[in-house]
């Protein structure tokens, strides 16, 4: 018996060293999740953009140690290194940097290492900047890129497109079905502009083809415009899918802008290919214009698997704008498994480069 209980004792005193030993482990590394050490680590890197500039908050992710600091302040290479330097003279070894900028705010995450005995752990740091500085150089804009798919006819073509869950704009065809398609749309939070056809043929009947001057002095095109935009319902703007006789001459042309005008909308896209009257007469009568920087529908054909390194490598700080044919489903199949979420593409409507920042109070295209 005596025996036994020494073997007890004994048993007893190695656990309580044992814990002693993992308490006295976890206290060195700043507790089970580090969120003591991680916290005052967080203030003092928030404090280096001066006081009541920057909140830090000590979290976690995928059970590593996670540091959040929103700074209302800029993120300039000074402020890059003395970040950097706080956290090198702790022995924290650089493992990587990304980042995502939006307008004049900057998010940015960083990487790192140290070992803690024989444990090498890591370490992260998520900073929010909202006045967004010039940076070294390491930082680039985010490619800007607007995907308008032209033609949408049926619910399946936008469910195909959708599967890129980017945000997407959607030209309609006044069809029987577009209103349909238009709400389901406003439902997935994507955009509903109307494509016009401006071919002679949609103004007279099937056995005739009326002229240019005949659809001027009978005034056809207003009523074609009106009717077109009670079939889809509202829209942020209008279309003009591709250059023809309607398109080519002053008159014409300021007839369609007339049209548009009279139902409140002054958002237009033009087509990749346009000749200067159709440009010069939208800014001679103040309608807000841009064109199609990119037509992907042969490159959707034939190589839709290069197209986002493409357009990486032609995008500019001003931003593109890509179209693609609705009906091409394979190439938004293969488009959807292609993409990279990087942040080295920021995605936006249609609207956003024509201006448009929304507003509670604000309507379509206003």
């Amino acid at each position: 018996m005596k025996y036994k209980n020494k073997l007890l004792l004994v048993g007893a005193t190695l656990v309580l060293a044992g814990a002693l030993f993992l308490n006295a482990t976890i206290l060195a590394d700043g507790g089970d999740d580090g969120a003591e050490d991680y916290a005052a680590l967080g203030k003092e890197l928030s404090d280096l953009w001066g006081d009541k500039v920057c909140v830090a908050e000590a979290t976690s992710k995928y059970e590593e140690p996670v540091i959040s600091i929103a700074c209302n302040a800029e993120f300039t290479s000074v402020e890059r290194d003395k970040f950097l330097d706080v956290l090198f003279k702790k022995a924290y070894q650089f493992r990587g940097e990304s980042y995502d900028i939006k307008g004049t705010t900057g998010h940015y995450w960083y990487k790192f290492s140290r070992r803690n005995g024989s444990r090498l752990r890591e370490f992260y740091v998520r900073l929010h900047i909202t006045s967004q500085g010039p940076l070294w150089g390491a930082t680039k804009q985010p490619a800007r890129i607007a995907i308008y798919i032209d033609s949408l006819a049926t619910a399946d073509e936008l469910t195909a497109w959708q599967t890129l869950g980017v945000p997407l704009t959607f030209g309609l065809k006044p069809t029987d079905n577009a209103k349909d398609l238009s709400a389901q749309i406003d439902e997935y939070k994507q955009e509903a502009w109307l494509s016009l056809d401006l071919k002679q043929g949609a103004f007279s009947d099937p056995d005739q083809n009326a002229s240019v001057r005949s659809i001027l002095e009978q005034d056809l095109i207003g009523p074609y415009v009106k009717n077109a935009l009670e079939q889809t319902g509202d829209v942020w703007g209008f279309v003009v899918r591709d250059l023809n006789s309607i398109t080519t001459t002053v008159a014409s042309v300021r007839a369609v802008f007339n049209a548009i005008k009279a139902e409140s909308k002054t958002f237009v896209l033009l087509p990749a290919k346009y000749n200067r009257a159709l440009a010069t007469t939208a800014n001679m009568m103040d309608m807000n214009s841009r064109r199609v920087t990119y037509d992907l529908a042969g490159m959707c054909a034939k190589s839709p698997g290069k197209i986002w390194s493409f357009l990486k490598s032609k995008s500019t700080s001003g931003g593109v704008i890509v179209r693609f044919p609705a009906n091409a489903k394979r190439c938004a199949n293969t488009l959807s498994r292609t993409l990279k979420r990087d942040g080295k593409i920021d995605f936006r409507t249609l609207s956003y480069f024509f201006g448009y920042r929304p507003s509670p109070a604000d309507g379509k295209g206003n």
